[in-house]
């Protein structure tokens, strides 16, 4: 108790208020403010990565994986009698970048991001969604899995998901193509021919192959953005062949 007490003397008056701004968005109070200071800190936000200064990258690594891992449990006891591609896809439309941009905005997190990305960049990058799965990286690591789980649980789906929209809308085109090739049994693969630096952002040009054939190309600073583009072209052109 004592260094319970000592602890919270011992924090500034910046850590007090982003302590509590946390409290306030997660339901509960952190323990480990270092994870969340971290999970807040893109890439952009300071020129040298130490040890002790990491960007939130190798916590948005984690939190995808919880994220997908919980939602998947999820919808597998929602839909008992559902096939892996429709679990995939309902799952996919959950956790994509759009998505994940939204929530994102809806919980205040871009108001705590640190990064050195302007407006437009900001909106024009997966920073938004990015910094939510490694919100979610930090609470495991801080609280565990079942606290995590509750989390998602009750934060997200049961507050912010709308079920019934999700199954009517279908804007997840690599889930789309992906049932398309399973149900065809065809092999495809997302290819980067061309992963460089234009300015200050990153730029991807995505190749979507089938069967090793080139089927369509796609050009943006988002990875995420390039492989979904990429899958519309493919299907398009699927559709056009009819």
């Amino acid at each position: 108790m004592k260094t319970l007490l000592f602890a919270l003397k011992s924090l500034s008056k910046e850590d007090k208020a982003f302590k509590q701004k946390l409290k306030n968005i997660l339901g509960f109070s952190p323990t480990n403010l270092a994870l969340y200071k971290q999970a807040f800190r893109h890439s952009s936000s300071s020129k040298e990565i130490s040890e002790h200064q990491q960007s939130n990258e190798r916590l948005e690594f984690l939190g995808d994986a919880i994220l997908g891992a919980i939602i998947a449990e999820y919808l597998f006891k929602l839909f008992p009698k559902k096939d892996e591609g429709f679990l995939t896809q309902i799952r996919s439309r959950i956790v994509n970048g759009q998505n994940l941009y939204i929530l994102a905005k809806k919980f205040g997190l871009d108001a705590l991001l640190q990064s050195r990305l302007t407006k437009k960049e900001k909106l024009s990058s997966s920073a938004y969604g990015d910094v939510f799965e490694a919100l979610i990286g930090a609470i495991f690591l801080d609280k565990g899995f079942e606290k995590t789980k509750l989390f998602i649980l009750n934060n997200i789906i049961k507050t912010h998901l709308d079920m019934n929209t999700l199954l009517e809308n279908d804007t997840d085109y690599k889930s789309q193509f992906q049932i398309l090739m399973q149900r065809q049994k065809k092999e495809f693969e997302y290819v980067i021919l061309k992963n460089e630096l234009n300015g200050k952002e990153k730029t991807y040009v995505m190749q979507l192959n089938v069967n090793g054939v080139e089927v369509s190309v796609f050009e943006h600073k988002s990875k995420k953005v390039a492989e979904q583009k990429a899958a519309q072209l493919a299907l398009e052109s699927f559709e056009d062949t009819k």
